[in-house]
């Protein structure tokens, strides 16, 4: 399987809502999908909720104050846990039995 065929398997696999609950434990609960407040921004010292943003229909995510952003969880994962591409794959697959 190729390594582009693989990353959308395992995406495809993880809920979106699921992993970002998991990720953000402080985001709010909401049922509406699109962008949605991801609670406090893991990627800088944040202490202004509502800044970041997620994507609950994509897992795309954007920190309106520090500029994080990614398309994806899979960009997440690499970003938020300083990983590969491979790596980032090898933890989602691990974690979520992707």
């Amino acid at each position: 399987m190729s390594i582009s065929r693989r990353a959308e398997t395992i995406k495809a696999g993880i809920s979106i809502r699921a992993f970002y609950r998991s990720e953000l434990p402080e985001m709010p609960d909401t049922r509406r999908a699109g962008w949605v407040n991801g609670g406090l921004c893991p990627f800088h010292d944040d202490g202004h909720a509502g800044s970041f943003r997620v994507n609950l229909m994509t897992g795309a995510f954007k920190c309106f104050s520090c500029q994080s952003k990614g398309g994806d969880i899979l960009a997440f994962t690499m970003s938020r846990h300083g990983l590969s591409f491979r790596d980032a794959l090898d933890k989602l697959s691990r974690e979520w039995g992707a």
